[in-house]
């Protein structure tokens, strides 16, 4: 009887209609976000990690961490950043069946998996998680637990050896 109950828990279809109603109002907000920044001639999507590296010179660490992250400053993605706007609300409606499959798994029992990202001055870049991320964003979460690389510039590595 307990496993028919979290399997229903679980379910994405127990969740369908809440993730649903969630989806159609980050996609308002991102369509609202988006106009706002085009008037305001910023940027509309995420950062994207390449052009952070490309620029800046970085080397990775070694060491990964675990650790709790404000969203705030989650800000770029490695790989994703047309499928979200900067504010990480979902840009097209074409992701909508995994948004609300990460939405389903935020209410399950288990919650979900840590997200990975990587660390530049204080600036996190999503490498895998985007949709929990999004999600989080969405129901009003102001953190998530993440393993966190960082990247340090190559000069402050070199003056380090």
């Amino acid at each position: 009887m307990a496993l028919e109950t979290q399997e229903l828990w679980d379910s994405t279809s127990y969740w369908s209609e809440p993730a649903e109603q969630a989806f159609a109002a980050a996609r308002r907000k991102a369509r609202r976000q988006v106009r706002f920044d085009r008037l305001r001639r910023r940027r509309t999507t995420l950062v994207p990690f390449d052009e952070v590296v490309d620029h800046s010179g970085l080397l990775p660490e070694s060491e990964v961490r675990t650790e709790t992250v404000p969203l705030q400053h989650i800000v770029g993605s490695v790989g994703k950043a047309q499928h979200f706007t900067r504010a990480f609300h979902p840009a097209t409606d074409d992701i909508r069946p995994r948004w609300k499959r990460a939405f389903a798994a935020a209410h399950g029992l288990r919650g979900y998996e840590p997200v990975e990202l990587y660390e530049v001055d204080g600036d996190y870049y999503v490498v895998d998680g985007h949709y929990r991320v999004s999600v989080a964003k969405a129901l009003g979460n102001d953190r998530i637990h993440a393993t966190v690389r960082r990247w340090m510039p190559t000069s402050i590595v070199v003056r380090l050896a």
